[in-house]
C-alpha cells in the first residue's frame, strides 16, 4: 500500500470515528422516553444528565420539536431612519438577554424587513408566559406622587378641556324625574362608605347624566387617602378603566398636563360583592430615577403576604446616591414605583434610603415575581413592541413533521440503494457505504457545530444524497469507459477518479455558491434548508472522492485480477 493512500484511509476512517462519536449523544438523547422524560423531572441527578445529553445532540427547529413563533414589530412613528435600525437591534439584543434568562433551549432570534424581529422557541411549554415576557417594555421608573391639594386644580382642568357644552345643554334638559339621581354612597343605611367622593351627595338633584356632562373627566372618580395601603387618593370603577385610559392618551390631557402625568395602578383593588376598584396617581412628569441604574432583582417571599412574592432590588453605586438624596429631600411624601406607565405600589417615604436597595410589592406569584425581577435585570426594550403574530407548534405536530421527513428520506434511500446495486454491483455498494458514511458526518457536523435541524433541512438532506449518487455515477461510468479501452482494472480506477473529479469539483462549487447565497440572505425555512445542502455538498465530495477512492484501490490492488464488478 502506498503512502497516499494509506494517508487516505488513515483520514476517512479518523473522519468516521470522530463522526459516530460525535453522533453518539444524538442517539442516547432519542433512546430517552417521553416516560423517562416525565419522571426524571422528580430526579435532579437524572434530569441533569438528560439535559447534557440533549445539549450535546441535533438541535431540532421549531418545525421538527414544536414551540412557539413570534413576529415582534417595533414602534418607530418618531424615530429617524438611523435611530430605528439602532432601536431594531438594540431591542433584538434586549430579547437575546431575556429569552437566555427565560432558559428556552435552542431560541432562534432574527431581524425581519426594518421593523420586525422574529422569534422561535422551540419546546416551550409556557406560550402566555413567554408573551409577557416578550411583550413588556419593562420601564422602571421611581415617580414622586404630587400632593392631594393639587388634585383639585388639575381635575378642574381637564373637566374643562374634554367638556361638550352640547351633552351639558342635552342633559339640563332632561326632567329630573326621568333619570335615576346620583347616589354616591350606596351603602345601607347606618352602614360607613369606605369611598369618599367627589360626585354630589345624596341631597342633590343633580342627575348622573347631568353630573357627567358638567365633569367628563373627574366624574368617574372617588376619592379615599390611602386605601388599603396603596398610596392612592383617587380611584375609578374597573369598568371605567378603559374610558379613561382613553382621556389620558387624549392630546387635550397633554396639553393640560404639563409637568405632571396620570398614572394608574397595575391590578384592580377588590373591596368585595364583585366590585372592583383602579387607583390612579398624580404623578411628577420627569421620573426621579430609572431603571438604568438598575444592578440587580430578585423574587423574594412577601413576608406580610404569606403564599405572595415580591422584587426585591439593588441599585449601583450612582443610583444608591440619587436614590439616598431623593428620598431624603422628599420625606413625607409618596414614591411611586412605575412600571411601564402602571403603578405596582407608592409607599410613603418615611426617612432617607441609603445603600440603594428596595422592594416591589404587588401581589405577585411565584412566577410573576420571578419573571418581573428577569425582566428588570435583562434591561428594558429601547422601544415600544407589540406582537403582531403568533403561532403554536404542538409537539405532536413536531413528531409528526419528523416522522413524515425520516419517511422520505428513507424511501428515497432504499430507492436509491437498490438502483446502485442493481446497476452498479459491487462498485454499487461501495457507493452504499459511503453514502451512508456521508449522512453520518453530515449529521455529525450538525450536532458538534450546534448547528438546527428543520424539516426543510432534511430536504436538503434527501438532495444531498441524489448529489452523492451522481458524483458517484459520475465516477462508475468514467471507470467503464476506461475498461472498454481494455486498460487494467488499476490504471481504469485511476483515470476513471482522475477524469471524474474536475467535472464533480464544478458541479458541487457552484451549487456550494448558490447555497452559500441562501445561507447568507434567506431567512426560516431557507435558511434550513441551505445549512443542510451546503454542509451536504462538502461532506458528498469527500466520501466520494476520498472514501470511495479508498476502497475501489485497495479491492483492486492484486495486479492479477482480471475483472471489476462494475
Amino acid at each position: 500500500m502506498n503512502r497516499s493512500l494509506q494517508i487516505r484511509a488513515g483520514l476517512s476512517v479518523i473522519v468516521l470515528l470522530v463522526s459516530l462519536i460525535g453522533l453518539w449523544p444524538t442517539f442516547q438523547a432519542l433512546s430517552v422516553s417521553k416516560e423517562e422524560r416525565a419522571a426524571a423531572q422528580d430526579n435532579p441527578v437524572r434530569l441533569a444528565e438528560i439535559e447534557e445529553l440533549d445539549s450535546k445532540a441535533i438541535r431540532r427547529g421549531l418545525d421538527l420539536k414544536g414551540g412557539m413563533y413570534l413576529v415582534l414589530e417595533i414602534d418607530q412613528s418618531e424615530m429617524t431612519p438611523a435611530e430605528a435600525q439602532d432601536a431594531l437591534q438594540r431591542v433584538k439584543e434586549s430579547l437575546v438577554r431575556r429569552i437566555d434568562k427565560f432558559g428556552v433551549s435552542e431560541p432562534e432570534i432574527t431581524t425581519f424587513g426594518a421593523s420586525r424581529i422574529v422569534v422561535k422557541l422551540p419546546g416551550l411549554q409556557d406560550p402566555e408566559r413567554a408573551k409577557n415576557l416578550l411583550g413588556k417594555t419593562a420601564r422602571l421608573e421611581f415617580r414622586l406622587v404630587r400632593p392631594d391639594t393639587e388634585l383639585q386644580a388639575v381635575l378642574e382642568k381637564l373637566d374643562r378641556a374634554f367638556l361638550d357644552e352640547a351633552v351639558v345643554a342635552a342633559a339640563k334638559a332632561a326632567e329630573p324625574s326621568d333619570v335615576e339621581v346620583a347616589l354616591a354612597d350606596t351603602t345601607a343605611a347606618g352602614e360607613e362608605n369606605p369611598f369618599g367622593t367627589l360626585a354630589p351627595d345624596e341631597e342633590s338633584d343633580v342627575s348622573d347624566e347631568l353630573y357627567l356632562a358638567e365633569h367628563p373627566f373627574s366624574g368617574y372618580l372617588i376619592a379615599q387617602p390611602g386605601l388599603g395601603g396603596v398610596g392612592a387618593t383617587l380611584f375609578l370603577d374597573e369598568k371605567d378603566v378603559g374610558r379613561m385610559q382613553a382621556m389620558l392618551d387624549d392630546a387635550r390631557t397633554a396639553r393640560v398636563l404639563r409637568d405632571v402625568e396620570f398614572q394608574m395602578g397595575d391590578a384592580p383593588l377588590d373591596v368585595g360583592e364583585g366590585t372592583s376598584f383602579r387607583a390612579l396617581y398624580l404623578v411628577d412628569g420627569v421620573p426621579a430615577l430609572t431603571g438604568d441604574r438598575l444592578e440587580g432583582a430578585l423574587a423574594t417571599n412577601d413576608n406580610e403576604n404569606i403564599g405572595r412574592f415580591q422584587v426585591s432590588f439593588t441599585l449601583d453605586s450612582r443610583g444608591a446616591r440619587s436614590f439616598a438624596k431623593m428620598t431624603g429631600d422628599n420625606q413625607g411624601r409618596k414614591l411611586a414605583i412605575s412600571l411601564d406607565g402602571r403603578i405596582s405600589s407608592a409607599p410613603t417615604i418615611q426617612g432617607r434610603i441609603p445603600g440603594g436597595q428596595g422592594v416591589i410589592t404587588g401581589q405577585f406569584s411565584n412566577n410573576e415575581a420571578s419573571d418581573l425581577a428577569l425582566l428588570l435585570r435583562a434591561g428594558a426594550l429601547p422601544a415600544d413592541v407589540r406582537i403582531v403574530e403568533e403561532r403554536t407548534v404542538g409537539p405532536s405536530l413536531g413528531s409528526d413533521s419528523i416522522q413524515k421527513g425520516v419517511s422520505a428520506a428513507m424511501y428515497g434511500s432504499i430507492f436509491v440503494v437498490l438502483f446502485m446495486i442493481l446497476y452498479y454491483r459491487l462498485s454499487g455498494i461501495i457507493t452504499v457505504i459511503a453514502l451512508v458514511s456521508n449522512i453520518i458526518i453530515l449529521m455529525a457536523v450538525l450536532a458538534q457545530f450546534g448547528l438546527v435541524l428543520t424539516l426543510p433541512g432534511i430536504a436538503g438532506i434527501i438532495l444531498t444524497v441524489g448529489m452523492a449518487v451522481d458524483a458517484n455515477v459520475l465516477i462508475n461510468e468514467r471507470i467503464r469507459e476506461e475498461l472498454r479501452k481494455d486498460k487494467t482494472i488499476r490504471a481504469a480506477v485511476q483515470s476513471g477518479y482522475m477524469n471524474a473529479t474536475r467535472t464533480i469539483i464544478d458541479a458541487n462549487v457552484t451549487t456550494l455558491i448558490a447555497g452559500g447565497i441562501l445561507l447568507m440572505f434567506g431567512t426560516g425555512p431557507i435558511k434550513g434548508f441551505a445549512v443542510t445542502l451546503s454542509i451536504g455538498i462538502l461532506t458528498s465530495m469527500f466520501t466520494a472522492l476520498v472514501m470511495t477512492r479508498v476502497i475501489m484501490e485497495m479491492s483492486t490492488r492484486n495486479k492479477g485480477k482480471q475483472t471489476m464488478s462494475i
